[in-house]
């Protein structure tokens, strides 16, 4: 009978630990909540293509100020190009897919630009930095105008964001360049308990 009841403390135990391990293994990144990150390479209106893939490197400061996001990425795609023209600006529209941590967990992300920086090459060869506005009104002014889009602004929410610069010019966003983002919705993180091999 002891003997049951020692098992039965033990599993309780075990169960217990087991349970705190898992809560403490979770992470809840909230609507609103910033992600920083450097991009790897350059993108350019000039020559990117739609379906075209990107990494970003998060830096500081991280989400939440947990230093545990040191080395994650970001990963996204190119949904949409405008190529500078005559009577055409440039645009380009990047959606943000995962966020991956350094001990392999991924986690599905949908998430708005809110800063960059860019280059516009100048006819001289030299070059101009240049900043954006926020992902909704910047929806309002290019996805209809460019990609003949009538959501607007949702454009942006749904997960990615349009850049655009009013000259007809292609411009860059460079490798290095920094790139921050917000969430558009809550984003729970389960940990591995281990880094993949």
């Amino acid at each position: 009978m002891k003997f049951s009841r020692i098992i039965a403390s033990a599993l309780a135990a075990m169960l217990l630990v087991g349970g705190i391990a898992s809560a403490q293994s979770t992470l809840t990144l909230y609507q609103g909540a910033q992600i920083n990150a450097k991009m790897r390479s350059t993108l350019d209106t000039a020559t990117a293509q739609i379906g075209d893939r990107f990494v970003m490197d998060v830096v500081a400061p991280y989400p939440s100020g947990d230093p545990s996001f040191q080395g994650s990425t970001v990963v996204g795609e190119v949904k949409a190009v405008t190529r500078a023209g005559q009577g055409r600006k440039a645009a380009i529209k990047l959606q943000f897919d995962t966020l991956r941590l350094s001990d392999g967990t991924v986690v599905d992300i949908s998430a708005t630009a809110t800063n960059n920086q860019q280059t516009k090459d100048l006819r001289n060869g030299g070059k101009v930095a240049l900043s954006t506005i926020g992902g909704m009104l910047l929806g309002n002014i290019i996805g209809k105008t460019i990609f003949h889009t009538g959501g607007g602004g949702l454009v942006g929410a749904a997960g990615g964001f349009l850049y655009g610069y009013n000259s007809k010019s292609n411009f860059k966003i460079p490798q290095g360049s920094t790139v921050q983002i917000q969430l558009n919705q809550n984003v729970t993180i389960r940990r591995q308990a281990s880094p993949p091999r």
